[in-house]
């Protein structure tokens, strides 16, 4: 097997909220991220799940799909990722559950997977709620068990910038 190829598939959780995701700010839409980072085909897939303290209180959960790819400028690079979430709806057309696009994701994260700010939207009692410049953070659950990881493979796939 050649020493150039490499592979990955990585696991990281997020708490997306506005404000700091230790003090989210009260009656605000948070999201909790669960995804698996694939460093090869730069895809991310994994389950969301938004809540908001409001009556009647949300609860909604997206299957979520999409791509990441680096953003670099002269100084510093960053990690885009954008995605999709999906609700699978009891119905069955052809034997297949009906998919519903119920959340969309934006998030910019600093190049070691650990924090950024992302702005979400998600389908909720019939429109379109957006939430801008959320914080986006590695949730302690697993973020011992992920950073080493993450951080092996942002060394090993960050574009090399020129002086």
């Amino acid at each position: 097997m050649s020493k150039d190829i490499q592979t990955g598939l990585f696991p990281v959780s997020y708490r997306i909220a506005l404000g700091s995701v230790e003090r989210p700010i009260l009656g605000g839409a948070s999201l909790t991220l669960k995804l698996l980072v694939d460093t090869v085909n730069k895809q991310v897939s994994g389950v969301g799940h938004i809540t908001q303290p409001v009556s009647p209180p949300l609860n909604l959960v997206s299957q979520f799909t999409g791509e990441w790819s680096y953003i670099c400028t002269m100084k510093e690079c960053h990690i885009l990722v954008v995605a999709e979430g999906f609700d699978l709806s009891p119905l069955l057309v052809g034997g297949h559950p009906i998919e519903h696009k119920n959340a969309k994701l934006r998030m910019v994260m600093n190049e070691d997977w650990q924090c950024g700010v992302a702005n979400f939207s998600f389908f909720a009692r019939g429109q379109w709620h957006e939430v801008e410049g959320a914080r986006a953070e590695l949730s302690t659950i697993d973020a011992q068990q992920s950073r080493k990881q993450l951080e092996e493979s942002a060394a090993e796939k960050k574009p090399v910038l020129e002086d």
